[in-house]
């Protein structure tokens, strides 16, 4: 704001002065033509700055309400991620448990899957991504390992397990995915 303040008053101090009684009219000798020429063109050039200036405070903005929308966004799904959890832990504990064929678990269930399918769209509707890797690289940008284990056939640094999903807005990370990763083989000694 403060450069705005500082190119506003420069461009005050700058503007024309009206004409006064002690300016020498221009004379005819084709010198005035001139003169106005150049005046028309610094003006000319100082006015495509101000419009310039005015597009790039334009820009930024939009950018920064932008940036003001995705924070709230973010802050909003951190206060809420705690209920995501424990829904999809209800879920899957309805789904694994002794009474799943249960008519009235079912039914439970399917109100649960609903519930999650509300957040699941809400979410895509406010740009959240998702975080569920499933058989992918570990990526610590994204990822965070809670556990480690050596697994025949697989890779080193592979996501095995997703504990947690984690969400992101853009390019901010609101929660990383709490993930198991694959680890090398200790070698043996021989």
């Amino acid at each position: 704001m403060e450069d705005f303040e500082d190119r506003k008053n420069e461009f005050e101090s700058d503007t024309l002065e009206p004409a006064t009684a002690s300016q020498p009219e221009p004379s005819d000798g084709g010198g005035g033509h001139a003169t106005h020429e150049a005046r028309i063109a610094e003006l000319t050039d100082r006015w495509k700055r101000a419009m310039a200036e005015a597009e790039n405070a334009r820009k930024r903005a939009e950018a920064a309400r932008i940036e003001g929308r995705d924070h709230g966004i973010a802050l909003a799904i951190e206060a809420l991620t705690p209920g995501f959890d424990a829904l999809a832990l209800g879920i899957e504990a309805a789904r694994s448990g002794p009474d799943a064929k249960d008519k009235r678990v079912a039914q439970h269930l399917e109100g649960l899957e609903r519930i999650r399918s509300c957040f699941d769209t809400a979410m895509k509707a406010l740009d959240v991504r998702i975080i569920a890797p499933d058989d992918a690289a570990f990526d610590p940008a994204h990822h965070e390992a809670i556990d480690t284990q050596v697994r025949e056939g697989v890779e080193a640094g592979r996501v095995l397990v997703l504990h947690r999903p984690g969400y992101a807005i853009g390019r901010r990370l609101i929660r990383p995915a709490r993930v198991t990763v694959s680890a090398a083989p200790e070698p043996q000694e021989g």
